[in-house]
């Protein structure tokens, strides 16, 4: 009896060594898996009062932080306890319709107590003929396994959530070679922060890609430091001028080619009132100035995110019209589908390039 009594207490020393059976033990371990758990199930919440921050590292910080662990959250799907909770106490938020005017660009002023603004979408312009299109045609490139055509695709954090889908897509060409880029929190406004023009310089130069794919402006809309180093408040009149030329310059840094083919894609329709028509005052800016250059496509999205009303929606349908979460629970990004339907669209824009339609099997 002795023995047994000291090998049964041999072997409960073994367990507490090694965890089991402490219940100090069991109450950490199931602590932290409630923690993670939580930060799961919340983190929807967590990334929206992050996206609400002010401008500056700390808001930069906390997105970086909150956006992957809500993309993962979404895509495994544990944030719809949360959103069911939410909808069933009324505390969805009211997504509303938002009327466009067809006409030139113009801005209204905005005042410290509205923070909204009221755009309009630049007329449709016809298509033009570039000069040598109909010889251009009529040539064939050397794009082979060899000698690949090359596909770049780089913007903000938006590019994170499609990129590596079009590079897949792209690549099923065996004479396609495709890379994704995305910068986390840059954009246009902030070179102090992360100079796109510099950067696009060294990959047109180091790659020399056949076509870029470009998509900015999330991150953008803030007061900007002119190159007098004066401060332009957001949207007034030399804001707009001195954003206008940082996108001319992208524009024409990437087509210094005469080959290159850039698809400047537009922001997304989103979630919140405000920033979705701060969004679209910025494609308006990108549409005017690709409609100026010859290989510049600008790409809208409006047609391809929104419902039957042309409103926001997360869930729309599929060719089949089986309903698809296409967004992210931010009322920003893409989610998965999201993805693949945009890197769809985009391969679709590029086969209407001289010769890049022999890439691709249809």
């Amino acid at each position: 009896m002795e023995k047994m009594t000291n090998a049964e207490s041999e072997s409960n020393r073994d367990r507490r060594r090694n965890g089991q059976g402490s219940p100090a033990g069991k109450v950490l371990v199931a602590g932290l898996a409630g923690l993670a758990v939580a930060l799961f199930l919340n983190s929807s919440a967590l990334l929206a009062d992050a996206t609400r921050q002010p401008d500056g590292t700390g808001r930069s910080v906390a997105l970086a932080v909150w956006r992957p662990i809500e993309s993962v959250a979404s895509s495994l799907g544990l944030t719809w306890p949360r959103a069911t909770v939410e909808r069933l106490l009324g505390r969805s938020e009211v997504e509303q319709a938002i009327t466009l005017l067809l006409e030139k660009i113009e801005v209204v002023a905005t005042s410290e107590k509205d923070d909204r603004v009221t755009s309009s979408v630049q007329e449709e312009q016809e298509p033009r003929e570039v000069p040598g299109e109909e010889l251009r045609r009529s040539l064939k490139p050397n794009w082979d396994a060899d000698n690949p055509f090359q596909l770049w695709v780089t913007g903000d954090s938006m590019v994170r959530f499609f990129g590596d889908t079009l590079v897949s897509l792209a690549e099923t060409s065996t004479m396609v070679q495709a890379t994704s880029e995305p910068v986390l929190s840059s954009g246009l406004s902030r070179p102090d922060f992360f100079d796109w023009p510099t950067r696009l310089a060294e990959i047109m130069t180091k790659h020399d890609p056949d076509a870029v794919v470009i998509i900015l402006g999330g991150n953008d809309a803030q007061n900007i430091r002119a190159g007098d180093g004066e401060w332009l408040e957001r949207f007034n009149e030399a804001w707009l001028a001195e954003y206008r030329r940082r996108i001319g310059t992208v524009m024409d840094l990437v087509t210094s080619d005469a080959d290159r083919v850039l698809l400047w894609v537009g922001q997304p329709p989103m979630r919140e009132e405000g920033f979705d028509q701060r969004m679209q005052l910025l494609n308006n800016l990108y549409q005017v100035e690709a409609a100026e250059r010859d290989r510049v496509q600008y790409v809208d999205l409006r047609g391809l995110f929104t419902d039957s009303s042309g409103n926001y929606s997360r869930y729309l349908p599929d060719s089949a019209g089986k309903l698809v979460d296409v967004r992210l629970t931010d009322g920003v990004h893409l989610s998965h589908w999201g993805g693949q339907w945009l890197s769809a669209l985009l391969l679709r824009e590029l086969r209407r390039s001289p010769n890049v339609d022999e890439l691709w099997v249809r």
